[in-house]
């Protein structure tokens, strides 16, 4: 089987720049592209096969098709038909929103399947630029709570 090619799932946001088309020398006339899903499991956002015999097939009937041969059997025993990775880009022209994502326990509290964790891979970027990790002080999540409550 031959590598598998996506069409590309372009996102405007608020916060969106103009880098990510002219990266990918896309032909698209698009404003304010702040992601661009690569890779998408996602129902509803799942990346679609480019070309090839597959062609037109969402990433998850690819992988309900070829099973573990396509994940690894481990894989799939464990996510099933649903692609378990989200890879993108992000042109952030603006500050982004602050991010929290839960744990698979939290997350199964909250009626979702799994957690969700983050690896990030900066390309070159303007010199001005910023990426935040944490808070400026460690706060208990009590603290935190009062804080969002109380702006």
């Amino acid at each position: 089987m031959k590598p598998l090619k996506f069409q590309p799932l372009l996102k405007s946001t608020i916060w969106g720049g103009s880098k990510i088309i002219a990266f990918k020398h896309l032909d698209v006339k698009q404003k304010n592209v702040g992601e661009s899903w690569e890779i998408s499991g996602v129902p509803g956002n799942e990346s679609i096969v480019a070309d090839g015999e597959m062609q037109g097939k969402s990433l998850n009937e690819v992988v309900a098709e070829l099973k573990g041969s396509f994940l690894g059997e481990e894989n799939y025993k464990r996510f099933g038909n649903e692609f378990p990775l989200l890879i993108k880009f992000i042109d952030a022209n603006r500050d982004l929103s602050i991010q929290v994502h839960p744990n698979d326990e939290i997350a199964k509290k909250q009626g979702k399947e799994r957690g969700k964790t983050e690896m990030w891979y900066a390309l070159p970027s303007e010199p001005d630029a910023k990426l935040y990790n944490g808070l400026k002080m460690q706060i208990t999540p009590e603290q935190y709570k009062e804080m969002v409550e109380n702006d």
